[in-house]
């Protein structure tokens, strides 16, 4: 990717805004006929478990929603704030400014954090209507499997860029990397995969194929609030994101490509679970285990 991040005698922007408005209409054209929206989950396959009681499993599915409220609250209300080390659009250089208060809450990090949150949020009051006797909407039960298997999506997504792409790159460029390992970023950059994974494990939510659809829209609507984000503070969070870079088509398409990978990982994850407990359980295990990052590397002398 840095070999990627550069730019040429042409900015790219024009191209790339063409592409991804191009995906984005491909996108909603499928998500309208292939009918996603109108086809209603089992009630059983979105408030019942195999593994858990229903309210011991909606217990966990509202501490998880607390828990992104929480974080995410915290990320906007800490006083102390943290450094980054954002792309500043006019002078086209990354440069040291300290962010606080709710600019922090612009990065993908912090957005997919908050699709997590209203994922779980969502699943959590499905369950809770159904204990207490009640029906089901069938919103809820459309959008708490596809949200759940969109924020999976995402959260591979970004633990994987950051485990793999940030940390490493901004220590070779010799950056402060402090702020990458305060808890809330350990818990929205590690502990998001471990507890999707064990929402995953106990779930009965089946992955439809389809829904890989609604991570690409996901990822797409970041893309424009990137470019919102440079209007209202003059900066783009993650300087891979610049459409006027040389290879900016190329960049996007790549990120397309991992997105769609991360939800394909999800589905093979229910399909191992489906096919053998034990066995799906312990590859989500190591998997997640090998793209979470926990302990802060060492600075180079």
């Amino acid at each position: 990717m840095p070999k990627l991040i550069n730019y040429g005698k042409k900015d790219m922007d024009k191209e790339t805004a063409l592409i991804t408005i191009f995906v984005l209409f491909i996108t909603i054209f499928f998500i309208l006929y292939s009918d996603l929206l109108v086809d209603v989950p089992t009630l059983n396959s979105v408030v019942s478990s195999n593994y858990l009681s229903d309210e011991a499993l909606a217990i966990f599915r509202t501490l998880c929603a607390i828990l992104s409220l929480v974080t995410l609250a915290w990320v906007a209300l800490d006083p102390k704030g943290s450094p980054d080390y954002p792309l500043y659009f006019e002078e086209r250089i990354n440069r040291k400014r300290h962010s606080s208060g709710m600019t922090r809450l612009a990065a993908f990090t912090m957005w997919h954090f908050g699709l997590f949150g209203i994922s779980f949020a969502i699943s959590a009051t499905a369950s809770w209507i159904h204990i207490s006797g009640n029906e089901v909407p069938d919103w809820m039960l459309i959008s708490s499997p596809a949200l759940f298997a969109t924020a999976y999506s995402c959260a591979i997504l970004v633990t994987f860029v950051v485990s793999f792409y940030i940390i490493d790159n901004e220590l070779n460029r010799g950056n402060d990397i402090d702020h990458l390992f305060y808890w809330y970023e350990i818990v929205m950059h590690n502990l998001n995969v471990v507890i999707l994974g064990i929402a995953l494990i106990i779930n009965n939510m089946e992955m439809d194929w389809r829904y890989f659809s609604l991570a690409i829209i996901f990822g797409i609507i970041y893309v424009f609030w990137a470019r919102l984000y440079v209007i209202l503070a003059g900066v783009y969070i993650y300087n891979f994101l610049d459409p006027r870079l040389k290879n900016a088509p190329l960049i996007h398409i790549i990120l397309l490509i991992f997105l769609v990978f991360s939800f394909v990982i999800v589905v093979f994850f229910e399909i191992l679970i489906n096919w053998n407990f034990v066995i799906g359980s312990l590859i989500i295990i190591l998997f997640t285990l090998s793209i979470i990052r926990i302990k802060q590397p060492e600075y180079p002398e």
